[in-house]
């Protein structure tokens, strides 16, 4: 089964990022199984600069037990096709609900 999660995390732009990010869905790659999952970032502060850190809430789409694994790793990287760019950090669960409901 599928499901939507919102997290609370922290996210470490790397600064060869280049320019800053604002709300994006970026790759976002699962420690445990190596394969891409789909994510939104929307940033506290409305951007993120290269080379800072900043706290932001990320919407996920994943399954069951994708998600449970994800959240208890509690971190993992982000890319943009084939360039790795960020580091984020699990702060706290705010939803999780199954796909549709």
């Amino acid at each position: 089964m599928e499901e939507v999660a919102e997290v609370d995390v922290e996210l470490a732009l790397s600064p060869s990022a280049v320019q800053k990010r604002s709300r994006y869905r970026p790759n976002h790659l699962h420690p445990r199984t190596g394969e891409f999952f789909l994510g939104e970032v929307t940033f506290e502060n409305g951007v993120v600069d290269p080379g800072k850190t900043s706290r932001a809430c990320v919407r996920i789409l994943a399954t069951t037990g994708d998600l449970d694994s994800l959240l208890k790793f509690g971190a993992w990287s982000v890319w943009e096709a084939t360039t790795h760019v960020a580091q984020i950090r699990v702060i706290a669960l705010v939803s999780r609900a199954p796909l549709g409901a």
